[in-house]
């Protein structure tokens, strides 16, 4: 298959084994970028779909840390609930999608995945930055 045969001199023989071994090591380079980016794209979908989990929990901690009246002691709490799951999915979400847009070439097979996982990936934690940041106002 990719053996010369043994009459073949030694020279012709290490170059083909030479163009042989890049070619591989291409082709593995290019495939571990197309999972990256497939991981990446699934990852993002589950930071999505665990925010629909987190919800009515975040719902009863807003219902068990604010009072009728006045202002909460605690109002960390329902935005750390809503979403601590979510960026655990996000975040290394983010991390191989740029990885991967960085790696592959432009037209590569794996680049509009992972520009989609950055998109999605990119509007949860922009989601979760909203309530951080003004909580760190209040203090």
């Amino acid at each position: 298959m990719g053996v010369p045969p043994p009459n073949e001199p030694p020279e012709k023989r290490t170059a083909q084994h030479e163009s042989l071994r890049k070619a591989e090591a291409h082709e593995a380079f290019e495939d571990r970028n197309v999972r990256g980016a497939t991981a990446s794209l699934i990852l993002a979908i589950l930071a999505l779909a665990s925010m629909v989990i987190t919800a009515p929990l975040a719902m009863f901690a807003m219902l068990a840390t604010y009072p009728s009246e006045g202002p909460s002691e605690m109002p960390w709490v329902t935005p750390l609930v809503f979403f601590s799951l979510p960026l655990l999915f996000a975040v290394p979400s983010l991390a191989l999608a740029i990885h991967a847009i960085n790696r592959s070439p432009e037209s590569s097979p794996d680049r509009p995945s992972a520009a989609a996982a950055l998109c999605i990936a990119g509007l949860v934690v922009a989601l979760a930055l909203g309530p951080a940041l003004d909580l760190l106002g209040n203090l």
